[in-house]
């Protein structure tokens, strides 16, 4: 679901250079319920066609607005508050909220997790505090040192004054707490009942009568948090802001510490060790790079190399010298039929056995662009086209999507793609992950032809898909898959009110579908399913990239969601216009006077004056020994407000604790990357695995780990183009909790070579170098 992406020009100059607008999926609209008119031609008639939809289709929905302003004139106070550092506003904007009733639970420990978090929930007494009582209330935890140092305050539901009953809401909420005089962070979320009086405040807001807190549940961890932030970098050459993307971790000089490569800014982060880094220039004399990389030996030679792809439209492959630089004289390849308009990601494997990297190419086209949006929203096959190369050994590439059996999809809006074996026969499948689509799997004959496997994924493949995690979630030692999406609280407000044109049935029978939010894989006889805990995973907000590690080593994956799009003024959301119109507008071919309408009803969007999905906290899902999924981040120090994008795992300093990173976005302003060391306190045990080339060995990439243990099997790949605009490296890392021996690590390599450690050391990497031929 997303606008002009993190790629191309910064999302609002887009917006407002090419006046983006929103176009129909159809040749009629409904002009009221359950009757039809043609298709506006003018930018006045589309201005009526909305307005009499608002009047009559979405009435409910446009009510829900006018009381939801209530809680944008809450929110965004409070975010003043939290900007100034403001403690005293803080209190007074959560004392005026004008309630008459306030109840309230007594906080009671329901589970203890694990590292001592606790988890409380509201259970009796309950009390029923007034006003006055209230602000009593306030000013006692304020007081005693509890400070509100986030929020987030979201429309879940929505019923109308109706029958003489008053208007009822439910509101979904988060609060970051810190409570100062005994070390704690508390993380407060659930849904807040609200009956809402006649009254209004003096701004004319809708006043609540009565609100109930009773279903919220807390989380509390006395204790610093885990991880630390190291470093905030950002590159300006001239004074103009740059993007970043794509960022790629790996271990450049091979001395054991794997770099941060900025390609979209061409800089290096060399990793000096111990959390420092030297910046540097990552070539000389750099062409105009897009957003998208990837690190990996491609020539053969046993160095690894970067291919990428230039503004101009072409695909360059910048030769590795074998001491971590790459040679100024790029090879270009191969010829296209058409320039490349928005590449997205490139994944590289061996897909046909010859022993060399081929590459799957894929680009995104923006929605909105030229007044067109993706037609059909949830099945979309209208972009530009991805690609298959073949590689001829050397670093050359002939184009082969036709022959490989990808010619049917390859029109998808893709931001992720992988080339990893998920069916376990040996050879790499391709994974691709798209907005206005979802989940695509391709099974690999071994030969490197392809056939359409999604009848194997047994659960819903349907998301606005932004990127991908491996790992072995339910720890039952097959290797299992993580897809962020999109999950929207606007869409469930429209479904729980009903709401939807009867000429267009379809989009409310998918609407839901498509707004779930992230789903999760995990593998089964026979294919994928998706789990009974799918939902705790679901609901990140407006996801993009997201990782795996195991942060606390306790043996089983974790996981990462860098979210929320676009940040402004105001929590204002436009998200409302989506999906009462913009979605039922929709075609894939340009409309320029529906352009000219989303110009003029996006103009406060495009000025930063309001926000689309923002301020949403960075996620962190504690997996719970695979059964279920329970989000720390603030407990854990990393639940920042800012538009995140990509985000890659590693261990930078090698004590076994993975780090990770994650760039931060602003549009026009360009783009941030936040590195976060992680410093947990008595972690469990661990053991890595570094792969590596030499001479004219078989790259890592493709590679497959097992490590042994007397208790269970532990699985990890080597895999590209899974995270948005990212690299994972080649270095693999697996926490074994309460165990302290290892029986075996086996690595299986790409060309069917295996290679076994008996009895390795625990607390330690491993290099493994790949095979000779």
């Amino acid at each position: 679901m997303s606008r002009p992406g993190p790629h191309r020009l910064p999302a609002w100059v887009a917006v407002a250079i090419a006046a983006l607008a929103p176009v129909g999926c159809g040749d009629q609209r409904a002009a009221a319920p359950g009757s039809v008119a043609e298709r506006p031609d003018s930018l006045e008639e589309w201005r009526e066609a909305r307005a009499q939809l608002d009047a009559t289709v979405w009435a409910d929905e446009v009510l829900a607005q006018e009381y939801e302003r209530t809680l944008v004139a809450l929110w965004d106070a409070l975010l003043a508050a939290e900007r100034r550092g403001d403690a005293a506003a803080t209190r007074a904007a959560l004392g005026q909220v004008g309630l008459r009733e306030l109840r309230v639970g007594t906080p009671e420990r329901s589970e203890t997790l694990d590292h001592e978090i606790e988890l409380l929930r509201f259970s009796e007494p309950f009390e029923t505090l007034d006003p006055e009582a209230w602000q009593r209330r306030l000013e006692e935890l304020f007081e005693s040192g509890y400070r509100l140092v986030q929020s987030e305050w979201h429309h879940a539901r929505f019923e109308p004054p109706a029958g003489g009953a008053p208007a009822r809401s439910r509101v979904s909420i988060v609060l970051h707490v810190v409570d100062e005089a005994r070390g704690r962070r508390i993380a407060v979320e659930g849904e807040l009942g609200v009956e809402w009086s006649d009254r209004r405040d003096a701004r004319g807001n809708h006043l609540p009568a009565k609100v109930d807190t009773t279903e919220l549940r807390m989380l509390a961890r006395t204790g610093p948090p885990a991880f630390e932030r190291i470093l905030e970098y950002t590159w300006s050459p001239q004074g103009r802001p740059s993007r970043l993307h794509p960022i790629l971790v790996y271990d450049l000089d091979s001395d054991g510490r794997s770099e941060i490569v900025l390609v979209g800014a061409a800089r290096v982060l060399w990793n000096l060790g111990d959390g420092r880094f030297r910046d540097a220039p990552l070539l000389d004399r750099p062409f105009v790079l897009t957003e998208t990389g990837v690190i990996a030996d491609l020539d053969g030679d046993g160095h690894p190399d970067l291919l990428s792809t230039r503004a101009r439209g072409d695909l360059v492959l910048y030769r590795g010298d074998g001491n971590g630089r790459f040679r100024e004289e790029p090879r270009t390849t191969p010829s296209f039929d058409e320039p490349l308009r928005a590449p997205s990601v490139l994944t590289v494997g061996d897909v046909d056995g010859d022993s060399d990297l081929d590459v799957w190419l894929a680009q995104y086209k923006p929605a909105y662009a030229d007044g067109q949006m993706p037609h059909p929203f949830y099945d979309a096959n209208d972009g530009y086209p991805s690609h298959l190369l073949q590689n001829d050994g050397a670093g050359g590439f002939s184009l082969a999507t036709e022959a490989a059996g990808l010619a049917e999809k390859r029109f998808r809006r893709s931001y992720a793609s992988s080339f990893v074996d998920l069916d376990e026969d040996g050879d790499l499948d391709l994974l691709v992950v798209s907005d206005y689509a979802g989940v695509d799997l391709h099974h690999n004959d071994g030969k490197g032809r392809f056939t359409d496997a999604n009848s194997t994924i047994q659960g819903d493949r349907h998301l606005f898909g932004m990127s991908a995690s491996f790992a072995d979630f339910d720890l039952d030692g097959r290797l299992d898959f993580f897809v962020a999406g999109m999950s929207s609280t606007t869409a469930r407000r429209l479904e729980a009110l009903g709401l939807g044109r009867s000429d267009r049935p379809e989009i409310q029978e998918m609407r839901m579908r498509m707004a779930f939010g992230n789903r999760i894989y995990l593998a089964s006889d026979g294919g994928f399913r998706e789990p009974e805990f799918r939902a705790q995973v679901a609901r990140t907000g407006w996801t993009w990239g997201t990782t795996a590690f195991d942060f606390d080593n306790d043996g089983d994956p974790d996981l990462f969601a860098a979210n929320g799009h676009a940040s402004g003024e105001s929590t204002t959301d436009y998200c409302t216009n989506f999906w009462r119109h913009d979605i039922y507008d929709a075609k894939s071919e340009p409309d320029p006077e529906l352009g000219k309408l989303f110009a003029e009803v996006s103009q406060d969007l495009v000025a930063g004056k309001e926000s689309w999905d923002g301020y949403q906290k960075k996620r962190l899902l504690m997996n719970r020994g695979g059964t279920g999924f329970v989000d720390v981040a603030f407990l854990f120090g990393v639940a920042d407000q800012f538009d995140g994008r990509s985000a890659v795992s590693e261990d930078f300093d090698r004590d076994g604790r993975v780090d990770f990173v994650v760039v931060e976005d602003h549009g026009a302003l360009g783009q941030k990357l936040h590195v976060y060391r992680n410093r947990l306190e008595a972690p469990g045990a661990w053991i890595g695995v570094q792969l590596r080339e030499q001479g004219q060995g078989i790259s890592p990439v493709g590679a497959s780990v097992v490590v042994r243990t007397p208790e269970r099997r532990h699985v990890g790949r080597v895999v590209t183009g899974e995270t948005l605009m990212g690299q994972h490296s080649t270095a693999l890392h697996f926490g074994l909790g309460s165990e302290s021996r290892v029986e075996a690590i086996e690595v299986r390599w790409p060309n069917g070579a295996s290679q076994v450690l008996r009895d390795p050391e625990p607390g330690r990497y491993h290099l493994v170098l790949a095979p000779q031929p």
